[in-house]
């Protein structure tokens, strides 16, 4: 009986296991996926002025730690602020000016996480000509200009569904016809985490998973009435 009862303990605890629930901070899903002091890893590299630079950048703090709920315009989702400086440890100082472009693209270092197509709403909304980017571990905004017949300028930045912070900013001078870079500048993170959980899909998960979770719930019934009968 002993030995019947560890059995059933750890099926149990497997079960509720298989399903994870994770609590969005407002109820359209949107929430940080970082926290204060939190540091990301940058490599910056220009075609142009021949740099290949470690960067870094840290949470150093937050204007308003709370997402307003609902959010019904891409500006009432709040600003970190960020600190960046090179691998010696010193501040980047007048390269921060590269990140102006983001302007364009939304005015943002970060976003929240867990309900991406609410955040294609809003983008949309407060851009135009912009096409966004929706991938396995990233979300982001593109923005193209024409210089002339056969030249253009493309703006990019993504973010790491994972945790909402950038992935990557680029800034690029392209052939038009062929969409060949000529020139860039870009700032990438090496090693862009894999997303988790979507909060956003978090009702899909469970139909998924209702067979498992039905096995986990008889298995703690009959796990109480063996305790019951001992």
């Amino acid at each position: 009986m002993k030995r019947t009862l560890q059995v059933l303990v750890a099926l149990s605890v497997v079960a509720m296991f298989l399903v994870t629930p994770v609590a969005a901070a407002t109820s359209q899903g949107l929430e940080w996926g970082f926290v204060i002091s939190d540091e990301f890893e940058f490599q910056l590299t220009s075609t142009e002025d021949g740099w290949n630079e470690e960067m870094y950048m840290n949470i150093t703090s937050m204007p308003a730690l709370a997402i307003s709920d609902p959010v019904t315009d891409w500006s009432q989702i709040p600003d970190p602020h960020v600190g960046m400086w090179w691998a010696n440890g010193t501040s980047v100082g007048f390269i921060a000016l590269i990140f102006l472009g983001l302007f364009v693209l939304g005015s943002k270092i970060a976003v929240p996480i867990g309900n991406f197509s609410l955040l294609d709403d809003l983008v949309a909304a407060e851009l135009t000509e912009e096409d966004t980017i929706d991938e396995t571990n990233v979300w982001g905004v593109s923005w193209s200009s024409s210089i002339n017949a056969t030249h253009e300028n493309r703006l990019s930045a993504t973010y790491a569904k994972a945790d909402g912070f950038l992935a990557e900013y680029k800034i690029e001078l392209l052939i038009s016809s062929s969409d060949t870079v000529l020139e860039s500048l870009e700032v990438v993170r090496p090693n862009i985490p894999s997303v988790g959980i979507d909060t956003g899909n978090i009702l899909q998960l469970l139909q998924d998973n209702i067979l498992y979770i039905a096995i986990g719930v008889g298995v703690l019934l009959i796990l109480a009435i063996v305790c019951k009968k001992r």
